[in-house]
């Protein structure tokens, strides 16, 4: 018995040999890892550049950047403030001019008021610039007043009676009737615009985190951190808001064109800057183009503006949609 349970054991560890051969060993390699180490910002770009839309849509963005900064240069007419005088210096020509080597998109029809006669080039590019910066002010203070507002309204239930019932009133009373009553008392200029796009821009955002905070943060990890003895501060930061990244990059970036859209209805009730201090918008711009049916004998006056804005609004509304998938952790490796 002995002897055949010997050679069983000879037999196996026979086998064993043959199928396995030991090639060495290293203490390096075993402290090696088979992959990268997660990095959630890296996954987040990969993700966002797979899309060929997105990156066509950036493309776009850059380059309408591009041309709000060199286009007036590359073809110069000045219709900018002479701040020495406090009025406008602009080189006119004659009205509705079509495209020429002089005037790339034309010029402005004979009842554009003030565009009246001026280079639609710079005028664009002017205005394009400007409505940018405004809306990305606009969208900024917007986004930093409903991330603070919404996480303390949602952590801290006792102010649910003062903040409901504001949005209750916004919700309720017509925007547009607040600018107007606002306006008689106020002279339109960069930072009152911003006042008023920015007076209740915050509050849906603030809505929404106040109602996301409200889901999650009786979850377990977050009463354990309370049991432990976390403040507020910390609860809401480092429990609370990484949750919502992805929420609040999305309104960033469609927050900019909904405040070049808003500021084109201001300036369609007159509410808006007055070009001949030399703050240009493509609201005002459309607004003088439709005002007395000027786009209807010369529709490329109509045309050459909404080339610019809607491929810009449109680019950023995607951008916005391909950053919230891709800021989104569920959607990683």
């Amino acid at each position: 018995m002995e002897n055949s349970i010997r050679d069983i054991d000879s037999a196996i560890y026979h086998n064993v040999e043959d199928l396995f051969t030991v090639v060495g060993e290293s203490e390096e390699s075993i402290e090696k890892l088979s992959s990268a180490p997660y990095s959630y910002w890296r996954e987040t770009f990969k993700q966002l550049f797979k899309r060929p839309l997105v990156i066509v849509c950036i493309a776009l963005l850059v380059i309408i950047l591009f041309f709000t900064i060199f286009g007036p240069i590359m073809n110069y007419h000045p219709i900018v403030a002479d701040p020495a005088h406090g009025v406008i210096s602009a080189e006119q020509f004659d009205a509705n001019l079509p495209w020429n080597a002089t005037n790339w998109f034309g010029t402005g029809g004979a009842n554009m008021g003030y565009f009246t006669k001026l280079d639609l080039w710079s005028c664009v590019w002017v205005g394009t610039r400007l409505s940018l910066v405004l809306g990305t002010v606009v969208a900024l203070i917007d986004t930093a007043l409903g991330i603070l507002v919404g996480s303390l309204w949602g952590y801290f239930r006792r102010l649910d009676p003062i903040l409901i019932e504001l949005r209750n009133f916004v919700n309720n009373v017509p925007s547009l009737l607040l600018y107007f009553l606002l306006m008689q008392f106020l002279k339109p200029s960069f930072w009152v615009i911003v006042f008023l796009l920015c007076m209740f821009g915050w509050l849906g955002l603030a809505g929404f985190i106040r109602n996301q905070i409200i889901i999650i943060r009786n979850r377990e990890y977050n009463i354990a951190s309370q049991t432990l003895g976390s403040s507020p501060k910390a609860m809401i930061t480092h429990n609370l808001l990484p949750y919502l990244v992805s929420v609040i990059v999305t309104v960033v970036s469609t927050a900019i064109p909904e405040a070049i859209s808003s500021e084109v209805g201001l300036a369609f009730f007159g509410l808006s800057f007055s070009p001949s201090q030399g703050d240009i918008t493509l609201g005002q711009l459309l607004t003088s183009v439709t005002e007395k049916g000027e786009w209807i004998d010369n529709p490329n006056l109509l045309v050459i503006p909404l080339i610019v804005m809607i491929p810009l609004t449109i680019a950023f509304f995607y951008v916005g949609l391909a950053l919230a998938d891709a800021t989104d952790p569920k959607n990683h490796r």
